[in-house]
């Protein structure tokens, strides 16, 4: 269940995410859902504004270097996984 926290400094970050403009450059493909039971996995994803109820504290950073991963946002759930290795799979949900 990937219940997603954004933080505002990067030190409080489990995870550095950079949002790619190709799904052909991300390491994962996630979805966003608009219920918490609907989380699941590392691809479906949740937002939520209380850092205590997150699987993943994440924060956006501005350049591909800077990332442990590298995401898309797709629409649909079936399209939402990892397209490959990398060293957070199953560390989100």
């Amino acid at each position: 269940m990937a219940i997603i926290s954004v933080c505002k400094n990067k030190h409080e970050a489990d995870v550095k995410v950079f949002l790619v403009s190709n799904k052909h450059e991300a390491d994962l493909l996630y979805c966003e859902m608009k219920q918490k039971f609907d989380a699941k996995g590392d691809a479906l994803w949740f937002f939520t504004d209380r850092d205590h109820e997150a699987t993943a504290k994440i924060f956006w950073v501005n350049g591909k270097h800077e990332a442990d991963v590298k995401v898309f946002k797709v629409d649909q759930k079936f399209e939402a996984k990892w397209k490959g290795s990398n060293k957070f799979v199953s560390r989100l949900g």
